[in-house]
């Protein structure tokens, strides 16, 4: 099977649901299922959730706000997934948004020299070569991947981390950090095989494109209101969307049908397939499809879909 991996839902998912997720996945022969960070719901904690009830998949987070925690607790966590699971935990760390980190009273100083020190101590912590504290267990090794929009963000990747984790992502934009993670990867004497590619995509499958399309954009709009994505979609060609939206539109109502198409899997399931290939095209090495409904279904039954759909 080629690789590939998936996501559950936070939001009104209770941790039976993520259970029945997690098995899912599993049985469908995917490589991984992530959690994102939504508070009050921890992908951390979630992580241990799926660990639980798999044998196989791996697990992890999708993506955890490195503000949140400090670097020792954050290995301190992940390790005991990571010890829980027999060796499948992946840490993937971000730095959420501005407005979400505004709300808790954090200041971002600089993302990428933050994300830069947080991952160098995670890691020290995590191989125990951190003077700060002995760790006793013998654990597989950690491996953290951060996620990016910007080709400067995919360069500190290159330098520092295992995997890079992008969303909403064009397969054009995709070859462009890769290039950038090349650059990084080049800084620090390492080799580009040393990081695994991935891309966050999502889907909305539905023979009805038009519905999808919909879906799509009220379950993205969100997105739109957030600067490092309102940068993001300016980057792939979409300035016009992101004026509207500071003009007060609302983003559901500025996404544009190409926009969508750009960057998600919407509509029938022979269109989504097609698209998928698209971005194992361009260099992704592990799509992570982010399952959205189209119309009213139940989370376990968008992941049956997903499953339908991508497994080969």
């Amino acid at each position: 099977m080629k690789r590939i991996a998936t996501i559950s839902p936070v939001w009104g998912c209770s941790v039976e649901d993520l259970r029945a997720l997690a098995r899912e996945a599993e049985g469908a022969g995917f490589e991984a299922i992530f959690s994102p960070e939504v508070p009050p719901y921890s992908a951390i904690a979630n992580a241990q959730v799926f660990a639980e009830v798999t044998s196989k998949i791996k697990v992890g987070t999708w993506i955890t706000n490195i503000y949140m925690r400090q670097p020792v607790i954050c290995a301190a966590e992940a390790l005991t997934v990571q010890e829980v699971s027999g060796g499948r935990m992946v840490l993937g760390l971000g730095v959420s948004h501005k407005p979400v980190n505004d709300r808790f009273g954090i200041d971002m100083g600089d993302p990428i020299e933050e994300m830069r020190k947080y991952v160098t101590a995670v890691r020290s912590f995590a191989d125990r070569s951190s003077p700060l504290l002995t760790i006793k267990r013998q654990l597989p090794r950690l491996p953290m991947y951060t996620a990016v929009l910007t080709e400067k963000a995919a360069e500190l990747a290159g330098e520092v981390a295992d995997g890079i984790m992008p969303y909403m992502a064009t397969p054009d934009h995709i070859k462009k950090l890769i290039n950038a993670v090349k650059s990084g990867t080049e800084k620090a004497r390492r080799s580009l095989s040393d990081i695994d590619i991935t891309d966050g995509i999502p889907s909305f499958i539905s023979d009805d494109l038009g519905a999808a399309r919909t879906a799509a954009k009220r379950g993205l709009s969100g997105y739109g209101r957030f600067p490092f994505y309102q940068r993001l979609i300016k980057n792939l060609g979409f300035s016009d969307v992101v004026e509207k939206i500071k003009f007060g539109v609302n983003p559901a109502e500025a996404f544009t049908d190409e926009l969508i198409d750009a960057v998600a899997m919407v509509g029938p399931a022979e269109r989504c397939r097609k698209r998928l290939e698209e971005y194992r095209e361009a260099g992704v090495q592990l799509p992570i499809i982010v399952p959205n409904p189209v119309g009213k279904q139940s989370n376990i039954e968008v992941m049956r879909k997903t499953v339908e759909t991508f497994k080969d």
